[in-house]
């Protein structure tokens, strides 16, 4: 009896102890999660890296915030240091959004990984998605490829020999103009010169993106090593072309097309069919002048997949890389790579001077003078402008675009990333990945699209889209809103709200 009494005793007081701590635990929970009233100070994880001032508490740029809840006082985050900034709460005060400077950075997880990925609206694909890829092209065979995918409505990913970029010229703007990515797949395809040194490698890759160039104004930041890298890319490779602005894809599906000369579309359909599917499915397939049977198998790989409910996309930067785990043991002996070469291939990304701008991963755009051309994929603000805020009056809210987060377009407009934008107006938007184009909902109620491409007021630069300013204003406004420069800023729009801007941004 006395035993039984003392069990039930330390029973007891086990509950009560475990009780304790786990009300303890949501206690805590709950003041970390509960939500700031006005004039309290916030911390909003994870830090921003822009700031909303005004009515508006700090959180991640352009996002909508409930007013009525949010703190008036917030901290923020900048270049790595905490700062304080008070921000009044005040109904006379208008909603400014401070935009942020670029897209937010996805790490990859992998040690061999040669590029952080960009999530945004434009090009990461929502759901299972298949992207279909074709070496060593283009070729003779390439017309019938892209036929296929017209048809289909499919977009892919060509990986092209810089020779044969030289050969075919014109098959390299049709994929262009078609809406593929086009990816660097050396110049000549030798693996013995290729994997001997990283050197040569650097070479073929610069070589390769000349030739790019010439052809079709382009450059690309996506690289396949031929054969792949497992066994061929040490460690030192895939640094150095990291730290080049590269980022590097093998495959996680083999059709099998490659395997010897001459493999029956029969046998390339079965592979297809007998390999594990993934949510994010590579699939590597040839288009040169030997793969014939790849070009007839083509229809049915396309029905094979649309029948498993995948949608189909071309590479970006914006898609995680699929790499091969490092070898063991190399293919080949050979020393690391040195600065002297990893400065070389570095090269591949810049353009020749005087020559055309142009754009990273297919997709010809609007060049500053308003003709049909590449534009830069990196922001190039014009000398005239450097240095200035650009500031947009519409509705209730003032935005503004820092230096160096918006480009400088034709006559007199500019290109500003849509996403930080309109959600910083509360609406949102919606990529197609089909037509290439955005749906816009604003809090209003209203809508509109807005293309990307050739001739377009979008355009898909560094994952990110970007938008005539003029075109998207007017969508809003229902009216053109012109530009002037005050002091160092520009603005579109007028505003009964200057004072309270300045003393807000101050």
């Amino acid at each position: 009896m006395i035993r039984r009494r003392i069990v039930r005793a330390v029973i007891a007081a086990a509950f009560a102890v475990s009780a304790a701590a786990w009300s303890g635990w949501f206690v805590d929970q709950g003041e970390a999660a509960e939500e700031a009233i006005v004039n309290e100070q916030a911390w909003l994880a994870p830090a921003p890296e822009a700031v909303i001032v005004g009515r508006q508490a700090a959180v991640e740029a352009g996002q909508a915030v409930d007013i009525q809840v949010q703190a008036g006082t917030v901290w923020t985050k900048t270049n790595g240091s905490t700062e304080h900034q008070a921000a009044i709460v005040d109904d006379n005060q208008p909603i400014i959004i401070k935009a942020g400077t670029g897209p937010s950075r996805l790490s990859d997880s992998n040690s061999n990984s040669t590029s952080d990925s960009s999530e945004t609206v434009s090009d990461k694909p929502v759901g299972r998605t298949v992207y279909l890829t074709f070496d060593d092209g283009p070729s003779k065979l390439t017309p019938e490829v892209l036929d296929i995918l017209k048809k289909e409505g499919v977009k892919a990913t060509f990986f092209v020999l810089g020779e044969q970029v030289n050969e075919h010229p014109e098959l390299l703007k049709r994929i262009v103009e078609e809406g593929h990515t086009v990816g660097n797949h050396t110049y000549d395809h030798e693996y013995k010169e290729l994997y001997n040194s990283f050197g040569e490698f650097a070479e073929q890759i610069v070589k390769t993106e000349d030739a790019l160039q010439t052809a079709a104004g382009i450059r690309t930041k996506l690289v396949r090593a031929p054969g792949g890298t497992f066994g061929n890319f040490d460690q030192t490779y895939f640094d150095a072309m990291k730290q080049a602005g590269y980022t590097m894809f093998d495959w996680n599906v083999d059709s099998g097309d490659s395997v010897r000369v001459g493999v029956p579309a029969a046998e390339i359909i079965k592979n297809i069919h007998s390999s594990k599917l993934s949510d994010e499915t590579v699939v590597l397939l040839h288009d040169s002048s030997i793969h014939g049977e790849s070009v007839k198998a083509l229809p049915d790989i396309i029905r094979y997949y649309k029948e498993q409910g995948y949608t189909f996309a071309p590479l970006t930067e914006a898609v995680k890389p699929v790499t091969f785990r490092l070898a063991d043991k190399l293919k080949w002996s050979r020393p690391k790579a040195t600065s002297k070469e990893e400065a070389v291939v570095r090269r591949g990304l810049e353009a020749a001077q005087g020559a055309a701008s142009f754009v990273f991963s297919g997709g010809q755009e609007m060049h500053a003078d308003g003709a049909s051309a590449p534009i830069a994929s990196e922001p190039t603000a014009a000398a005239p402008q450097e240095g200035k805020e650009l500031v947009v009056y519409v509705a209730d809210r003032t935005i503004l675009f820092e230096p160096g987060s918006y480009w400088t377009g034709s006559d007199g407009d500019w290109l500003v990333p849509l996403r930080e934008m309109i959600e910083g107006m509360g609406g949102k938007l919606s990529w197609s990945k089909v037509d290439r184009k955005v749906h816009v909902e604003l809090a209003n109620g209203s809508s509109f699209d807005l293309a990307t491409g050739v001739g377009q007021p979008g355009t898909v630069e560094q994952n990110k889209v970007y938008a005539s300013l003029r075109e998207v204003l007017l969508q809003i406004e229902g009216k053109p809103v012109e530009s002037k420069q005050s002091g160092e800023q520009i603005v579109f729009g007028e505003s009964s709200h200057a004072s309270a801007l300045t003393s807000a941004a101050a």
